[in-house]
């Protein structure tokens, strides 16, 4: 039975993989079809979208989830999947109207385009967020063929057609019409395959369900957004769309590290922390866990610290290589962000997620004081580091409150010997920008990899032979 769970949960992360790899494979693209003040517009308008998606859905996508399968039959669950859809195609559709009248009545903005770009950037979070319905009811009815299809679909047609439209002579608006576009298509093509689970009357009962379990989410939501996007903000109201640029293109390489470890490993996670529940030694398959994910999010975070100049080299103009101190530090709050997953136990398994927004909150506010006083003194490195910080607290407060409630014994002995494997590898890779100067990006690339494996691939064998069976 976990073979199977494992297979489905790895098809759902390779489709969670495809809904954001999009704006990360564009990057590329866009940093060379751009000016930096344009890709800087592009990337408050990419987390513009993503709260505005949030808003529009409201926890009603996770209330779906929750209430879907307690239903009596597929009448009835097909006519509250049906309330959902009206609930947020009509909660979108208002803002898309109120926003766009604002946008043309006088409400001014400094960033390129405006306001007709910010009217694409309404109707693109209003079309994804009914998008992200269909998906959700597709992964409720376990169909993660059809929801990693549609999500596989999205990616290639949002893509295409934003070159196209980029190369056309169509620049910054193009490439929203092409994520608006790609997403209208993708989105017709759900409708046909999930229109038969969707029933059109309405009850209001049945509704006020989903909103009275997924609306006190969105608070938490709303918090882990400023953690994750304030920086950004801010950055632009002391300082220019360039630099907004810069420090958006070192944080998609750091990204990297969120995409192909952290992501994953949270998707599958999700069920098999209450499956090893079950387990008489819970406790020990626990901490093998956390040195699992630490020790494959350490090695994977100094690999691309080995290559980010190389990346840098290759695909972005030289303007933007002023950012590339910054990488390090935001893969280190990614890192430090990542451990909260392994060490989220207590929290879940005792259904105390009250103390999650709480925690999100005071992280949020650290977050937004930190990056009001250092962003103005440091620019980007003082954006980064206030991440590091917000991060840290996310992560101890959710620490503290996992292990109070259910202790335990995490092997502080092997997290050391990680920890210490990191840092030396970490040292090799700094040593040799400042003692083996070598302007082949290939080769100095090959030399740093190489010697991470190294410090990291022995570490790996002492705890493999430590544990026996780590991580099943």
């Amino acid at each position: 039975m976990w073979r199977n769970l494992l297979k489905a949960n790895l098809i759902y992360a390779f489709g969670n993989v495809a809904n954001s790899a999009a704006l990360f494979l564009l990057v590329p693209y866009l940093v060379n079809a751009f000016p930096p003040q344009e890709y800087g517009a592009w990337s408050i308008f990419e987390i513009a979208i993503l709260f505005l998606n949030m808003l529009i859905l409201t926890g009603l996508d996770i209330g779906l989830m929750r209430e879907y399968w307690f239903l009596d039959n597929d009448n009835v669950r097909s006519q509250l999947a049906g309330n959902v859809l009206l609930a947020i195609s009509l909660w979108g559709g208002i803002l898309f109207v109120c926003g766009t009248v604002l946008l043309t009545i006088g409400v001014k903005s400094s960033l390129p385009g405006a306001p007709l770009n910010l009217v694409l950037v309404l109707a693109i979070a209003w079309m994804e967020a009914v998008f992200a319905f269909f998906q959700t009811l597709f992964r409720v009815r376990e169909q993660p063929a059809i929801f990693v299809a549609l999500s596989v679909s999205r990616m290639a047609l949002f893509m295409g057609m934003a070159i196209g439209l980029v190369e056309a002579g169509y620049g910054l608006p193009g490439a929203l019409i092409g994520r608006l576009g790609g997403t209208i298509l993708t989105l017709g093509v759900a409708i046909g395959l999930g229109y038969r689970y969707i029933s059109a009357r309405f009850d209001w009962t049945a509704l006020k369900r989903v909103l009275r379990y997924g609306l006190p989410l969105l608070p938490t939501n709303i918090a882990s957004y400023i953690l994750f996007a304030s920086d950004r903000y801010v950055l632009q109201h002391f300082s220019t769309l360039e630099n907004v640029a810069i420090y958006t293109f070192a944080y998609k390489i750091a990204t990297m590290l969120d995409i192909l470890i952290t992501r994953p490993f949270a998707v599958d996670w999700a069920p098999r922390r209450f499956k090893i529940a079950t387990y008489d030694n819970a406790h020990q398959k626990y901490a093998q866990v956390l040195l699992f994910y630490l020790w494959t999010a350490i090695t994977f975070t100094l690999l691309v610290i080995a290559l980010t100049p190389t990346i840098y080299i290759w695909l972005s103009p030289p303007i933007y290589r002023t950012g590339m101190s910054v990488v390090p530090v935001i893969l280190l709050a990614y890192l430090i962000y990542g451990l909260s997953y392994p060490l989220n136990v207590g929290i879940l398994l005792k259904d105390r997620t009250k103390y999650l927004p709480i925690i999100g909150w005071i992280a949020a506010a650290v977050c937004l004081g930190l990056n009001f006083w250092w962003i103005p003194r440091y620019g980007v490195l003082g954006a980064a580091w206030a991440t590091v910080v917000a991060y840290s607290f996310w992560t101890a407060g959710i620490t503290w409150a996992s292990i109070k409630l259910y202790p335990v014994r995490y092997s502080l002995q092997q997290v050391g010997w990680i920890l210490v494997a990191g840092l030396v590898g970490y040292m090799g890779i700094w040593f040799s920008d400042k003692m083996i100067p070598l302007n082949d990006a290939i080769l100095m690339g090959g030399l740093r990899a190489g010697w991470t494996l190294i410090a990291m691939g022995a570490t790996g064998l002492v705890l493999w032979r430590n544990n026996q069976v780590v991580y099943q």
